[in-house]
């Protein structure tokens, strides 16, 4: 295998703020129905360890993590280290603990429930905002119906799978050499959006080419969004964790 010889590309940032997208209630409903866990049954040391894993590839992506995540951070952190460490007054410990998770569990049913409210109305304006009064692509309609829209969450484990995917289809003859080329999230959402011009959906794996660095991927990925948060594309799915798919935003309807 060659040794890669990597300097240190510049990259241009600049905060991508996450107001726009969910919280950290929804990081939690997230990571528990992607493991298809019951949330009356969840196991606080698993889901901790995957909500720290989450806000580590947020800051390594540069985003801008609002303080409410690494509050609720330091909470599954208290309450798993009440859960694992032995105490002279385990009764105690244990009631404590006991109504921490309670609390906790009651909060994300509720949220849950509110969620999927929200989540039908969302359904309803996102059918009207992908109208288009061009012909209809049938063919296409056949094979995909979008029905609602990608989290940040979405995209953000679907970045982390492209990477994985990446390393993974990578020879080990593969030679990569970095230069000290700037590279700008402004450029990035030019890209993006004269891929997305046609107002077709395009699959996100499409915008990362396989032999492109890492951080022209992780400034991809902040153009993408940008565009989100702007308005100006919008994420859609068919269904909970499958393909994300990018479209240019119909301005008529927003």
């Amino acid at each position: 295998m060659q040794t890669a010889e990597i300097q240190d590309q510049q990259i241009s940032y600049y905060p991508i703020r996450l107001d726009v997208f969910e919280g950290p209630l929804d990081l939690l409903l997230h990571l528990i129905q992607k493991d298809e866990m019951d949330i009356c049954d969840v196991s606080i040391a698993d889901i901790t360890d995957q909500y720290i894993n989450y806000i580590n590839v947020m800051e390594e992506l540069d985003l801008d993590v609002a303080s409410e995540f690494l509050v609720m951070g330091a909470t599954l952190l208290q309450i798993k280290s009440q859960s694992l460490l032995p105490s002279p007054k385990a009764n105690e410990k244990q009631s404590k603990v006991f109504k921490d998770r309670e609390q906790l569990v009651r909060q994300l049913l509720e949220y849950k429930q509110f969620k999927e409210m929200t989540r039908a109305l969302d359904q309803r304006a996102l059918s009207r905002e992908l109208i288009h009064e061009r012909p209809v692509n049938f063919e296409l309609a056949d094979q995909r119906e979008f029905h609602i829209r990608a989290t940040l969450f979405d995209l953000i484990t679907a970045f982390q799978q492209l990477e994985d995917r990446h390393q993974f289809e990578l020879d080990d003859d593969y030679y990569e050499e970095l230069h000290e080329e700037p590279i700008t999230v402004e450029e990035k959402i030019d890209f993006v959006e004269r891929i997305l011009e046609s107002g077709e959906p395009v699959n996100f794996t499409d915008l990362f080419p396989i032999h492109a660095n890492k951080a022209e991927k992780i400034v991809t990925f902040l153009a993408i969004l940008e565009l989100i948060r702007l308005k100006h594309i919008t994420s859609i799915q068919s269904g909970h964790f499958t393909e994300i798919y990018l479209q240019k935003r119909n301005t008529d309807t927003i």
